[in-house]
């Protein structure tokens, strides 16, 4: 059945993982004011409203943005297959977990590149979204083990 708690999880993971197309991923400060920032499209410069780096940073970004949506999707839909359904949700778990790091690495490195490390960086809510998928993916494996398990206990009764 489509209408699981943990579909429910998984389409919040989905959500979230899409949230990180609109939010930033960090902001950089000199002092009290706001430099640069970086988002999905790259690092912004807020003074000159330019953009100042798309290329190295920009396309793993766009991969894991698309995989942290597109895999929790496509496992609300493997209701029928519940193995298949845990390996792909488990699957779409270490891929937020790979987006969360590469970002962490992403940002300090432009910091280093860009700005010679001098500026003060905070993460903004873009960055965290990952990590709230992975919370979801955890709790819709959490709810296909408890489906296996009632089922299993349904074909001992038989």
């Amino acid at each position: 059945m489509i209408q699981r708690v943990q579909s429910i999880y998984f389409l919040l993971a989905a959500i979230a993982g899409l949230m990180t197309f609109f939010l930033s991923y960090a902001h950089f400060y000199a002092d009290a004011a706001k430099v640069a920032e970086y988002a999905m499209f790259g690092v912004f410069n807020v003074q000159s409203e330019t953009l100042e780096m798309t290329g190295p940073y920009a396309f793993p970004v766009w991969i894991f943005g698309a995989l942290s949506v597109i895999l929790p999707s496509f496992t609300i839909f493997l209701y029928k297959n519940r193995p298949f359904q845990m390996r792909i949700a488990r699957l779409a778990t270490l891929i937020n977990l790979g987006y969360v790091v590469y970002l962490f690495f992403a940002i300090d490195s432009i910091n280093e590149q860009l700005f010679d490390a001098s500026l003060r960086v905070l993460h903004h809510a873009g960055f965290y979204m990952p990590v709230i998928a992975i919370v979801f993916c955890f709790l819709g494996v959490r709810g296909i083990k408890k489906d296996e398990a009632l089922v299993k206990s349904l074909d001992r009764i038989r």
